[in-house]
């Protein structure tokens, strides 16, 4: 477990020492440090101050604490032309800046490579390209511009012609072409009409150029130093990672560990509160199942409360951050980092997010990660070496779909229509979900996905594009005992925005049935109510699809049903030694919309997952179950809201009979011949195994 220590400026040896002591006294094993350019080469090209950053490190040293050191080459000092910026998340300014970035890394790495408190170098801080960035002379740099034509090359089979019938123009070259924002005529950039072409090749672009910032930094780092982990932390897991500019497995290829950052009032801003946890969980699962041989952490988590950053206030609590450390950790991240353990006392953005209080004392907060770091202890003497269970269910993304998701809401951005975040962010509410009914579940991107994937079932909600071949990937995986759910907007098109006919592409023309289109509510709103046993249950949102079937095999469900016209909302049909699940609506637009209501959506994951073994069950609200595979025997790692936020009811699970240990609290409890153990679980945090 590590925490960000925020280093002012002006902070005192004796003081960055306390603060170190304080942090191991709390019983972290991990430092963040931004190592911070504009300080360590303030005045001039000639000037270097490392004193702030050696106090830090010579005092983790003492205390065995090891230090993931952040880079800041891509925000400079003053006298380099980006005064007034202590670190950022943007690409390289100036390409003429190139020499003294290259300085700046190398007295870094020079200084700390060989220093005992180094454990990690991370290249950037959370990269982010997206398209909305100034594309000026000033900002763009020649590697970029060189970088387009190279792009449009490979994307077109190294033929204008090809270019040009995609994108209706008239180019005689590739280095012909402008930047994507300069394409259209600037009274037509907003245009419905206009080509998806450029909008898809800029993903393509953004995502190269993070790509090659982060390999040029990991390249300067191991001139220096061939052996300290290399780490990047993409921002925000759970939005459209086309929009950012990611292409994860592509980042992986350059990093020893793949990060994440969790900040719930950016991060999570579309869910509940009692969401928040799961979210985290999906999110690194995510991580997990990108493709390379990488490791995974939490790189940031909010560990304070905050009024002024983000896009809502919003106060986290001891038990929260509890939470927040152990679940990741649970499902196999390598480490967990909250931001931040003391605030920062000037220009902060999110300053009051200090773990300790604002006099850097520890209280509840800090205290909370103590006793996970006693639980993790007791959890290995209790179950020896463990690791977690792999998922029973995937939920697929796909970060290509994304480009072509991100360029529809180009043209009409909506929450619960054709919106850029959709698919992600209901990714991860439908994981959550399926963590609450006792499956071992998580998230796996699309380029993750081959014949050796393993899981009960398998689930692509909103995965608006895909090739022809993925579909007929998905039969594979069913064939061989899968289940697959196809919902209502999934399958629809093509990577280059076309239509499949039939649709979904690679599977309508084989399974016997197809899609003959969408409806969408003839009253202007996006609902269509739904019955479950006779009884409406809220509502499917978005869209009605229309599925024409014809092989007989194929069979509805009885619940649930459209109640406008009692139509069976999903079909069914064996596949091999799997089944296929066709479901009439959109699954995620459904469970983004907070008045829709889960029962429907829950139904359809029920029945999906009958067959999937749960020996542990939640049988409360809101209650997520993890699964912990250890030498001795399962461990289920239990999250619930704090029995404050539950109005003082108890967690239920349903187990076998037998006496069991809560590692958590230490205390026994013993299941009857009901199966039924309840517990008060003051903060929503359980860790059963059995005694045997």
């Amino acid at each position: 477990m590590g925490t960000q220590i925020w280093l002012e400026r002006d902070l005192s040896k004796d003081e960055t020492r306390a603060l170190v002591a304080r942090a191991a006294e709390v019983g972290f094993g991990q430092l963040r440090v931004f190592l911070i350019w504009p300080w360590i080469q303030a005045e001039s090209p000639d000037r270097w101050d490392f004193d702030l950053f050696d106090d830090v490190f010579d005092a983790a040293a003492e205390h065995g604490i090891k230090i993931k050191a952040t880079l800041t080459a891509n925000s400079g000092p003053w006298w380099l032309g980006t005064g007034s910026v202590l670190h950022s998340q943007t690409m390289t300014l100036d390409s003429a800046s190139r020499g003294h970035m290259e300085a700046y890394i190398a007295a870094c790495v020079k200084r700390y490579s060989a220093h005992p408190a180094l454990g990690q170098w991370i290249l950037w801080n959370e990269p982010m390209n997206p398209p909305d960035n100034p594309w000026g002379d000033t900002f763009v740099t020649d590697e970029a511009r060189a970088l387009w034509p190279e792009v449009l090359r490979e994307q077109y089979e190294n033929d204008i012609a090809v270019l040009n019938k995609r994108w209706r123009s008239g180019y005689t070259a590739f280095d012909e072409v402008p930047l994507p924002k300069d394409v259209m005529h600037p009274a037509h950039r907003n245009n419905t009409w206009r080509s998806f072409g450029p909008i898809l090749s800029d993903y393509v672009l953004r995502s190269r150029i993070i790509e090659k910032e982060l390999a040029w930094v990991a390249g300067q780092v191991r001139v220096h130093d061939s052996r300290t982990p290399l780490c990047a932390n993409p921002c925000q897991s759970l939005y459209n990672h086309a929009e950012a500019g990611y292409n994860l497995q592509n980042i992986a290829k350059t990093v020893d560990v793949l990060g994440a950052t969790f900040h719930a009032p950016w991060s999570f801003g579309f869910a509940q509160r009692d969401t928040h946890t799961p979210l985290v969980i999906a999110g690194t699962t995510l991580l997990q199942n990108v493709p390379g041989k990488h490791g995974v952490e939490v790189t940031e988590a909010q560990t304070g409360n905050t009024h002024y950053a983000g896009h809502t206030p919003l106060g986290v609590s001891h038990s929260q951050i509890a939470a927040t450390y152990l679940a990741p950790l649970l499902v196999g991240a390598q480490s967990v980092t909250g931001w931040c353990f003391n605030t920062r006392a000037q220009d902060f953005e999110a300053g009051e997010w200090g773990l300790l209080d604002d006099d850097d004392q520890i209280g509840d907060r800090a205290r909370a990660v103590t006793r996970v770091a006693k639980c993790l202890d007791r959890l290995e003497n209790t179950a020896g070496d463990w690791t977690a269970a792999p998922p029973a269910a995937l939920v697929l993304t796909s970060e290509q779909s994304q480009a072509v998701e991100f360029a529809f809401s180009q043209v009409g951005d909506s929450s619960f229509n054709r919106g850029a975040d959709a698919a992600p962010q209901a990714a991860g509410l439908l994981t959550a979900e399926l963590l609450r009914s006792g499956v071992q579940a998580g998230m796996m991107p699309v380029s993750g996905v081959n014949d050796d994937t393993r899981a009960d079932v398998i689930i692509a909600s909103h995965i608006a594009a895909w090739s022809e071949d993925f579909g007929r990937q998905l039969l594979s995986l069913a064939h061989n005992g899968a289940t697959v759910v196809v919902d209502g907007l999934s399958g629809e098109f093509d990577l280059d925005a076309k239509l499949h006919r039939p649709w979904p592409g690679g599977m309508a023309g084989t399974v016997g049935a197809r899609s003959r289109g969408l409806e969408t509510a003839h009253d202007g709103t996006t609902k269509y109510p739904a019955q479950l046993f006779g009884q409406t249950v809220g509502y499917f949102a978005g869209v009605r699809d229309e599925l024409e079937f014809t092989d007989e095999t194929w069979t509805p469900l009885t619940d649930p049903v459209f109640a406008e016209d009692g139509t069976p909302v999903a079909w069914e049909r064996s596949w091999g030694a799997g089944k296929l699940l066709f479901v009439a609506a959109s699954l995620a637009n459904t469970i983004l919309d907070p008045d829709a209501g889960t029962a429907a959506v829950n139904a359809i994951l029920r029945h999906a997952t009958t067959g999937v073994p749960r020996p542990c069950r939640p049988l409360s609200a809101h209650t997520v179950l993890l699964t912990v595979n250890g030498e001795r025997g399962p461990v289920w790692g239990i999250f619930a809201p704090a029995i404050s936020d539950r109005g003082g009811r108890q967690i239920q699970l349903q187990l076998r009979p037998g006496t069991y240990l809560d590692i958590w609290t230490e205390a026994e409890h013993r299941v009857g011949p009901d199966g039924m153990l309840k517990l008060s679980a003051p903060d929503g945090i359980a860790l059963i195994t059995e005694l045997l």
